[in-house]
């Protein structure tokens, strides 16, 4: 991976997981205004936030594998416009099923841990992780809106 892909990869990551952390403090702040904390609801949003946010990071990293094996594939030599076509249609391809092979494996993973805390609900307060998940979520969609804004500018 080169520098500036480490750079690129470390400016994705540190909002999120800054956020990863904001995100359960205010959940139990709130919990704490209206006189409903428990211990446990630190473990729920802790739980939903550090799930989202493997969630995401799984996504990135499997994303950005497999753009690095397309630029490792394109080589330096000059191509066609056909060559550039067929190769692009190829990265484009590869690229999607990554994507689609990290759902596969994020989805079921990310489900495995609500059961499980549902299973140990004592230990964790599923509307806590629930709304941790969803604030990460909406954490991830800003972050990627905010993302697109400066490359357009």
């Amino acid at each position: 991976m080169t520098e500036t892909a480490k750079k690129s990869l470390l400016g994705q990551i540190l909002p999120l997981v800054i956020g990863a952390l904001v995100i359960p403090g205010a959940i139990v702040g709130v919990y704490a205004i209206i006189g409903r904390f428990h211990w446990n609801v630190i473990t729920g949003s802790l739980l939903g936030a550090l799930a989202a946010l493997a969630n995401q990071l799984i996504l990135i990293i499997s994303v950005s594998r497999a753009f690095d094996k397309a630029v490792k594939a394109r080589g330096e030599e000059e191509m066609t416009e056909e060559q550039i076509a067929e190769f692009t249609a190829k990265a484009n391809r590869d690229m999607n099923n990554s994507i689609k092979l990290s759902y596969a494996v994020r989805l079921p993973l990310l489900a495995l841990i609500i059961l499980g805390a549902a299973l140990l609900k004592p230990a964790f307060d599923l509307l806590a992780l629930a709304i941790a998940v969803v604030a990460m979520q909406f954490l991830i969609m800003a972050l990627g809106f905010v993302s697109n804004k400066k490359k357009k500018s």
